[in-house]
């Protein structure tokens, strides 16, 4: 008798261990979103309000604390007015890595992270001559690296939010990049968009 006692005591151990180390339901959705869902499109609804601009986002998930991404930015402002854009950026391109920081979910790649960038843009400067007294607008091309900061919403149907800032040093790689170009660039916005 003693024996059934203890055969069935170590049974109900194991059963109940068993029990322990099988997933939930929650953790299983959580498990098969991070490993199908790492793709992410957005857009940057500030840059279509505010300049107007297009600004989609593409970024791909490498792990539970990391991403890679880029940033393509289209002015959309033609007008002489005093939102004119273009005096800062035209088009630009922007590469980026970011690191996740506090992410215990079983997805990660959201929540606070830092971010480290280089941004190619392009944008029009107004040149004047001595000579005639006339002024002609010229495209200037230059680079600018820097880091930023935000943070990033994501729900369990794949909806995000990314609201982050950040901000580049210049290269002034060309001779009218030096001459007409601001020695900072700033980066930042509030993204919606969805991980698939």
């Amino acid at each position: 008798m003693k024996k059934l006692f203890l055969y069935l005591f170590l049974l109900g151990g194991l059963v109940l261990h068993a029990q322990e180390n099988e997933p939930t339901e929650s953790q299983k959705q959580m498990s098969q979103f991070a490993t199908a869902k790492r793709n992410e499109l957005s857009i940057d609804v500030l840059s279509a309000i505010g300049i107007p601009a297009l600004n989609p986002r593409y970024e791909y998930i490498l792990g539970k604390y990391s991403g890679v991404g880029i940033d393509l930015f289209i002015s959309l402002d033609g007008d002489d007015n005093f939102t004119d854009f273009s005096e800062y950026e035209s088009f630009s391109l922007t590469p980026y890595y970011r690191q996740y920081f506090f992410s215990k979910e079983d997805y990660g790649a959201k929540g606070f992270y830092a971010e480290g960038f280089v941004k190619f843009f392009t944008y029009d400067a107004n040149i004047s001559e001595s000579i005639n007294n006339s002024v002609t607008q010229e495209s200037i091309f230059d680079t600018s690296i820097g880091a930023g900061i935000g943070w990033k919403w994501i729900s369990q149907s794949g909806f995000l939010v990314d609201l982050g800032i950040g901000v580049g040093r210049n290269l002034a790689l060309s001779d009218n990049a030096q001459q007409f170009n601001n020695e900072l660039q700033i980066r930042g916005g509030l993204n919606f968009g969805w991980r698939f």
